[in-house]
């Protein structure tokens, strides 16, 4: 996602670290980060990161407030170990 990082830390960790979980209800998170905040490299990067993956339905990135709204399919999801490891571990922040 961000490879400038990947020397120094794990990306996602330092990702997950920027988040904020706003919403999460089944197949549809919302979330908020400083690192896409007013920042198009940013921005396009997790665009990118996350147009690989067929599971996700619609990603929605909103640089001005740092929103990602991630909108996915709850039973192709569940075959994917990564994807199913990064809802988890934004469900836990939203719990938090």
């Amino acid at each position: 996602m961000f490879k400038f990082l990947s020397r120094f830390v794990d990306e996602t960790e330092y990702f997950l670290s920027t988040v904020t979980v706003a919403s999460c209800l089944p197949g549809r998170i919302r979330c908020y980060s400083s690192l896409i905040k007013r920042n198009d490299e940013n921005a396009s990067r997790i665009k990118t990161y996350f147009s690989k993956y067929s599971e996700i339905n619609r990603l929605t990135v909103n640089k001005v407030t740092g929103s990602v709204l991630i909108e996915y399919d709850i039973e192709k999801l569940s075959k994917n170990k990564e994807l199913k490891k990064l809802e988890q571990l934004l469900k836990d922040k939203f719990k938090k």
